[in-house]
């Protein structure tokens, strides 16, 4: 696989530079075109009740500020691009922004969106989606982490993200709490040293500790620019309830985190 097609989400808010940096950076390092895609909410109709009917004028100031904020997305967008000599091809769509990406998010290589869009995203895109916090930057990808547990969801995403992998060219593995002893690490070590990218493999017991915070530690020990992480090994739910580690990086990383379902 190779990365040719990078669709960036901007929602408006706070982290959207950044991610769009991250976008525009990713395309030029591989040299794929860059989507930026806006989804403009529906106006809100707010019933007066009893039968009362909505001002008019009250949905047209929604629209009004609706349109306001994809103008003025659209306008960052281009002026970012431009700065750099960059080309974007701008998507603007109305309607649920999950439901939308999640379209165009299944023709390109690569998704680039908020931790809280890409928590949603990962599961309607079939494309690996990089979840970009606020104020993030991928440094120059010089050092990647892999968390490696033997999953699907684990092996997904090293397949997913294998252009970067070897674009960084130097990756640890971190296996916490190894099955019964098992060296899971030395299979995908293996596989990845087949694909000319040097592995660095380390293991880690969590003593109880949370799985999500110990690989976001390991991760700022190292230096790493992007975390590897398969999505959801457990159902959605129960890690929305009970915890887990994808809610846990999603929640509390400060780097680029490449998600895989």
């Amino acid at each position: 696989m190779s990365i040719r097609s990078i669709l960036v989400v901007l929602s408006g808010v706070t982290g959207d530079e950044a991610r769009l940096a991250s976008a525009l950076s990713l395309g030029g390092r591989f040299g794929a075109g860059v989507a930026v895609l806006h989804v403009k909410p529906s106006p809100v109709i707010v019933t007066g009740g009893m039968g009362g009917e909505v001002p008019p004028a009250l949905i047209e100031i929604q629209q009004q500020q609706i349109d306001g904020t994809a103008a003025a997305v659209e306008k960052a967008a281009r002026d970012r691009a431009g700065r750099i000599g960059a080309a974007i091809e701008w998507r603007c769509e109305e309607g649920n922004e999950v439901d939308v990406a999640g379209v165009h998010a299944r023709y390109v290589d690569l998704v680039v969106a908020s931790p809280e869009l890409a928590r949603d995203l990962v599961f309607v895109s079939a494309a690996p989606v990089m979840a970009m916090p606020d104020g993030a930057a991928l440094n120059g990808l010089k050092q990647a982490m892999i968390a490696w547990n033997g999953s699907r969801e684990a092996a997904r995403a090293v397949r997913d993200a294998m252009p970067l992998i070897q674009a960084v060219g130097d990756v640890q593995v971190l296996v916490i709490d190894p099955p019964n002893g098992q060296e899971i690490g030395a299979d995908i070590a293996r596989m990845l040293a087949s694909h000319g990218v040097k592995v660095d493999v380390r293991e880690r017991l969590s003593n109880g500790a949370e799985v999500g915070d110990l690989l976001l530690q390991e991760a700022r020990v190292s230096g790493t620019d992007l975390l590897v992480m398969g999505a959801y090994g457990h159902s959605r739910l129960r890690e929305w309830v009970l915890g887990g580690a994808t809610e846990e990086v999603l929640e509390k990383a400060r780097i680029p985190v490449l998600l895989s379902h």
